[in-house]
């Protein structure tokens, strides 16, 4: 993903990582600014009944019922509905009292087969047309089993497409950095819903001035790509989720950094010291081999980039024009890349952390705005740019699976946290709180065992 952890490049490196609050000038008069004022629209009504179960599962059914209800609130594509308590659930769906309470779609689920193989029976009836439109069962693991809530997630999930016929959110990840103390960092690991937090290295341990950045998670969720200083100087590895193994992915030069992988996961695209300057390349990953270069930077400096969601063009931040920009270039037919921040000669602009939609039609970077880092969303021809943010300082987007929502650090609301946004609505939620937590990157769907 991104020339957003851009901060590894000699004097680069402190300029990266420096929060800017009273330099620059408003870079973005005239666009399209949202704020965090959004046009409510429609959400249709969704009423979940209980997770039923017999008196065996009834602790089970509980948790399920728990991550089933956050996980389709969290979706923001539906006004859920209450069951209201002296309602009666037993017996057919009553699709004209549903109807009366504002329903389009009801979720009926019901928990059988044994404790240690559970079974999740799930029902979605379009309320309007007074038909059941999806029905399936789900075998899932014991509550003890690590892949547990990320199995209940994928029901979310699926639950959420058979309505929308678009993609959920719910099982995915999220990978980031936290200052572990002022001066150290490690990595560490949450569920999009904010929970299962888990720490992915311990260097902060052994060295206090340890220095991670630039993780980045691969498209299925297993492996993690970052730079690491652990060595002395910034080397690219690559950590295994499920094995713990750790590889070496680029140590040559003076600097390696900015990983990201290709949408399929085949490849590496990164930052590394060329003519004493940064230049990106691109290395197989599986097995290692066969680096290339991707960019030819006559002048600055070009620090990491983003693909497109068909591998066929990058997002990249670069300095030819002084300060970083956003770039578009097509990795398949050459030539120069296209500008898509807003420049004005004379100012002071800045923009980075270049993240592409899943669905291709956006592009999510920070720059600044009124001298604040503030989110930013625009098309890849450069056009119909919107400020999503107004408050505080908020940088490093990445874009979730659903192309609709993004994670992003920033004070927002007056402290450290990793927020998540619904584009579309404006709805807002930490999933972090009170850390130093930042260069957040949103997985894609990740896969079972993963």
């Amino acid at each position: 993903m991104t020339g957003r952890k851009l901060a590894t490049v000699g004097v680069l490196f402190l300029a990266w990582m420096v929060t800017f609050t009273g330099v620059g000038r408003a870079q973005d008069p005239g666009d399209v600014r949202v704020g965090i004022t959004y046009t409510p629209g429609y959400l249709p009504g969704l009423v979940m009944t209980p997770v039923e179960s017999d008196g065996t599962l009834a602790d089970y059914a509980v948790q399920v019922d728990s991550i089933l209800r956050r996980d389709l609130d969290y979706a923001d594509r539906f006004e859920i509905i209450p069951v209201p308590e002296d309602l009666s659930t037993d017996g057919p769906v009553n699709y004209g009292l549903w109807n009366q309470l504002g329903a389009v779609w009801l979720v009926v689920s019901e928990v059988t087969g044994t404790a240690a193989q559970p079974v999740l029976r799930v029902s979605l009836h379009d309320v309007v047309f007074s038909e059941l439109k999806e029905v399936k069962a789900f075998s899932l693991p014991r509550p003890t089993d690590s892949d547990f809530r990320m199995a209940v997630h994928r029901v979310s999930d699926e639950v959420v497409t058979w309505a929308t016929g678009e993609p959920g959110i719910a099982a995915s990840r999220i990978v980031f950095r936290r200052m572990v103390t002022p001066t150290a960092s490690d990595l560490f690991l949450i569920d999009s819903d904010g929970y299962g937090l888990r720490r992915l290295t311990h260097e902060a341990a052994t060295n206090d001035s340890a220095i991670v950045m630039s993780p980045e998670l691969s498209p299925n969720g297993r492996f993690v790509v970052y730079v690491s200083y652990k060595s002395g100087k910034p080397v690219i590895y690559e950590i295994d989720l499920v094995t713990g193994a750790e590889a070496v992915i680029s140590d040559i030069g003076r600097i390696n950094v900015t990983p990201v992988y290709s949408p399929d996961g085949r490849r590496i695209l990164f930052g590394r010291t060329e003519d004493d300057h940064t230049e990106l390349f691109e290395i197989q990953r599986d097995p290692l081999c066969c680096t290339r270069r991707v960019t030819y930077t006559s002048t600055g400096e070009t620090l990491g980039g983003s693909y497109s969601p068909d591998g066929r063009s990058l997002a990249i931040t670069s300095t030819p024009l002084g300060n970083p920009q956003i770039y578009v270039m097509d990795l398949q037919r050459g030539g120069d890349p296209s500008i898509v921040s807003r420049y004005v000669f004379g100012e002071r602009g800045y923009a980075t952390s270049p993240h592409w939609s899943p669905r291709g039609d956006r592009i999510a970077y920070h720059t600044w705005v009124d001298s604040w880092f503030q989110i930013v969303t625009v098309n890849p021809d450069g056009t119909d740019r919107r400020v999503l943010t107004s408050r505080g300082s908020n940088e490093d987007p990445s874009w979730a699976p659903d192309g609709r929502h993004l994670v992003f650090a920033g004070t927002l609301r007056g402290y450290y946290a990793l927020w998540v946004l619904d584009t579309v609505s404006g709805r807002l939620r930490s999933i972090t709180v009170n850390q130093v937590d930042q260069l957040p990157h949103w997985s894609g769907p990740v896969a079972p065992g993963s």
